[in-house]
């Protein structure tokens, strides 16, 4: 009675642990199914608390005076200016579940004037995007104020402006220059680059010649006597403001975080594109400092790592782990069966 009775216990823990070994891989793998979907909801979309300060710089550029505007004789532009551009993006209202408004304060100064002296210009951007996908929406409205003092302008618009989609593509995507206030595509070019051991796809787009005076109205014209011009004759003269750049743009792809920019801008009043009476208002070089790269290349990281775990290496891992303890509970059931 007694061998039969400690038989009986031992097939009751046997049978309990195939039973528990069943129940934990069962669970491990209906929850390495179901954590990517929960897990991308919950990491592929955009902060509600988004603080991003980036500066990019230029070694040589071309300025205009602005004292020779009120001096004699034609205007001039300064040669050979250091440049410093600020860029500070933060969330602002509203925000929502699934959108979100960023506001970027973005100004330029020379920085060879001495602090306070030489600002350049300045711009206040606010659109609000979808989470997810980045995507301008159409309300609130977007708006840009170029002109201290005065209201802001409504600057609608369809392409994605800081940042990419999740989940980046080797394809073109709509991208918003808030210069031209105009959405051209942004297209593919490789991805050679390496930042902090991760593969960067590196994204071009060619805007321009654009004539800003007749596309974005009086903000970019300006109205000086011809002699200002280096034309004859004192008459109140008006020329417009052109644009053009070629815009480069290295982009982590699970994130969709930019890490690296570099443009070449060119401004320029003239009458007409070929203008030969043109006066550059400013062209340079300009690209992301080395401490902007490397702070945005760790936040990218971040990003990344966590989507990565959330989405595919910790449902993989827990796939692999189901898999053993149901085999294994299966293993010892036929054993134990047998016996």
């Amino acid at each position: 009675m007694h061998k039969a009775d400690a038989a009986d216990r031992r097939g009751w823990r046997r049978s309990a642990a195939v039973c528990t070994l069943l129940a934990l891989g069962s669970c491990l793998l209906a929850v390495a199914v179901l954590v990517p979907t929960y897990g991308a909801a919950r990491l592929k979309v955009i902060p509600l608390d988004v603080q991003s300060a980036t500066v990019s710089v230029a070694e040589d550029a071309a300025v205009l005076k602005a004292t020779s505007v009120a001096m004699k004789g034609p205007l001039k532009t300064d040669r050979g200016v250091p440049l410093r551009i600020q860029v500070y993006v933060t969330t602002e209202d509203p925000v929502s579940a699934a959108s979100t408004t960023l506001q970027a304060a973005q100004k330029t100064v020379r920085t060879d004037w001495g602090e306070g002296l030489g600002l350049v210009s300045a711009m206040v951007d606010r659109v609000t995007i979808d989470r997810r996908s980045g995507m301008p929406l159409a309300e609130p409205v977007p708006t840009t104020q170029a002109e201290q003092g005065k209201p802001p302008t409504e600057t609608p618009r369809a392409g994605i402006q800081y940042k990419f989609p999740f989940d980046v593509e080797k394809v073109s995507y709509p991208y918003y220059d808030g210069t031209a206030r105009e959405t051209h595509p942004i297209e593919y070019v490789d991805d050679d680059r390496m930042v902090d051991g991760m593969r960067l796809y590196h994204f071009q787009q060619t805007i321009g010649p654009v004539n800003l005076g007749k596309s974005i109205g009086s903000v970019a014209t300006t109205t000086l006597p011809a002699e200002k011009w280096g034309l004859p004759g004192t008459e109140p003269t008006t020329m417009d403001l052109h644009y053009s750049t070629t815009r480069d743009v290295w982009v982590e792809p699970a994130s969709g975080a930019i890490v690296a920019v570099e443009e070449q801008p060119r401004r320029w009043l003239a009458r007409s594109v070929d203008d030969p009476n043109a006066v550059t208002t400013l062209e340079a070089h300009t690209h992301f400092d080395n401490e902007t790269i490397n702070g945005l290349a760790q936040q990218a990281k971040d990003a990344r790592t966590a989507i990565l775990w959330g989405t595919r290496y910790g449902p993989a891992l827990g796939a692999v782990v189901g898999i053993v303890l149901v085999g294994t509970a299966i293993v010892l059931a036929r054993r134990w069966s047998r016996r």
